[in-house]
């Protein structure tokens, strides 16, 4: 049985129901996040709001997922960010193996940042109640950022192994959902290296949801990057999500 999964930037969810031949599942949420960099191991003091929305829908062919966030509620106007992810699975025959391409970009004042990723997945690896999923996949980036040395970074941007993975259990009477995506960048070209501290960096996230009623879902995010997001090193965030489910 295929299963909806989707390795987001910041939760996973897993939909209930199959597709067959010709119907679709898919779930979906409108969400607000405040992201507080300071709460976590590492020396931050940027705080910020957003709001988005997510989703994704399963077919017989294959697998979608995308989302939308604005960000930067608290902050002055010409100041936020928008970010965006849309990615696929297309299934390759019924051999578990399939193909990945995913897209994901960041548009603020002073970066811009767009990676489109292309190569291959699996996504029959489950058990009763979690998944697995990893992709691997070349990268080509396009990069402006008026904070780095290198401003301005255009091309292949070697290799990324990324994975979702999730747990749904029940505890005190509701349901919960343990879950976790990582991405780890390999080979990246002598530009994007140079402006991220290293030829290998690492970005992902550790979540823990909680549907509080048929609708309404609060998830604690730990989110997690080495030689990403501008950090030299370690870095993370906590994320406290409370979103609407449809």
């Amino acid at each position: 049985m295929k299963k909806v999964i989707g390795s987001c930037l910041l939760c996973c969810t897993l939909a209930s129901t199959a597709a067959t031949a010709n119907e679709y599942s898919g779930w979906g949420n409108l969400h607000f996040d405040y992201q507080a960099w300071g709460h976590g191991v590492s020396d931050s003091e940027f705080d910020q709001a957003l709001i988005g929305i997510e989703g994704g829908l399963n077919f017989e062919w294959g697998e979608l997922f995308g989302f939308y966030d604005f960000e930067g509620l608290d902050r002055n106007s010409g100041e936020q960010t928008a970010t965006y992810n849309l990615q696929a699975h297309t299934y390759i025959g019924n051999s578990g193996a399939s193909v990945f391409s995913k897209v994901y970009s960041s548009h603020g004042t002073e970066i811009k940042e767009t990676n489109s990723f292309l190569g291959f997945g699996y996504t029959d690896i489950s058990g009763g109640g979690w998944w697995f999923t990893p992709w691997v996949a070349g990268n080509y980036t396009t990069v402006y950022n008026e904070f780095a040395e290198i401003t301005n970074v255009n091309g292949f941007n070697g290799a990324t192994f990324g994975w979702s993975a999730g747990y749904v259990f029940e505890a005190f009477g509701k349901p919960f959902l343990l879950s976790n995506w990582t991405e780890i960048e390999m080979f990246r070209n002598d530009e994007y290296a140079h402006n991220n501290y290293g030829r290998t960096g690492v970005n992902g996230g550790l979540n823990l949801g909680m549907d509080i009623t048929k609708n309404i879902n609060a998830t604690v995010m730990y989110r997690y990057y080495y030689n990403k997001l501008g950090a030299d090193g370690y870095g993370d965030i906590m994320i406290y999500r409370l979103a609407y489910k449809f």
